[in-house]
């Protein structure tokens, strides 16, 4: 479902918000795609683990934990579209959105991406792997259009997903999981990944780290992911 509502691009720039500990709200009318679409950023984060706050469903009169100086990952159901674009105007809402949070609306399709200067800019000059996952997306609108599995939680659990389905949700998952993997550098691939980016300093029996060795190597790969 969440593939169906957001684009690819807006869908990889969520994750990198999350990956560097902004906080993200979703917001939408059904409490079941909610915590779906909610629980999905958790999954599509792997091989990270998202450390700090998360709660799939707040009731929307505690909107003042938007404001909350640790991260989270939260959901909140409103009753209709209207209410969620006034979710996106509230006060606090907008407050937290200067200080780094973004919103995932499932009712309006839309991502509202914080407005925090720094954080939009380094963002938007990251690549992302947009022709694999957006190609993958193009096919998956058609399924899902034809499918009430995806539409709905009970027929979901009723009935599963079909072949089609899984295989393609599978492809963008691996798309998706590979990139984010590929951030990590020669770390992700080998437990001794570590000593590409740094010496071992024989006079004060230490290992030096520098950082300009792992920024070098992710820039390279970043270029050819694009």
């Amino acid at each position: 479902a969440l593939f169906a509502r957001i684009k690819a691009s807006e869908l990889i720039h969520v994750l990198k918000l999350l990956l560097i500990e902004r906080s993200v709200l979703v917001v939408g009318q059904s409490s079941d795609l909610v915590t779906a679409c909610a629980c999905a950023f958790l999954e599509l984060l792997k091989p990270y683990e998202w450390a700090s706050n998360f709660m799939p469903l707040l009731p929307t009169n505690m909107i003042g934990f938007v404001n909350s100086p640790v991260p989270f990952l939260i959901g909140m159901v409103v009753d209709s579209k209207q209410d969620t674009i006034d979710l996106e105007n509230d006060g606090h809402v907008i407050q937290a959105r200067a200080e780094g949070l973004t919103i995932v609306n499932l009712s309006t399709r839309t991502v509202r991406f914080t407005t925090e200067p720094e954080i939009v800019e380094t963002i938007e000059g990251c690549p992302t792997p947009i022709t694999q996952v957006t190609s993958i997306q193009k096919k998956f609108k058609p399924i899902f259009k034809k499918s009430t599995s995806l539409k709905s939680f009970p027929s979901f659990i009723a009935g599963g997903l079909s072949r089609t389905e899984l295989s393609t949700i599978d492809a963008i998952r691996r798309v998706i999981f590979e990139y984010l993997k590929g951030l990590a550098g020669n770390i992700a691939k080998n437990p001794f990944g570590w000593k590409s980016y740094g010496k071992y300093n024989d006079a004060m029996d230490t290992f030096d780290f520098y950082p300009s060795l792992f920024v070098d190597s992710l820039r390279k790969q970043l270029q050819l992911l694009t």
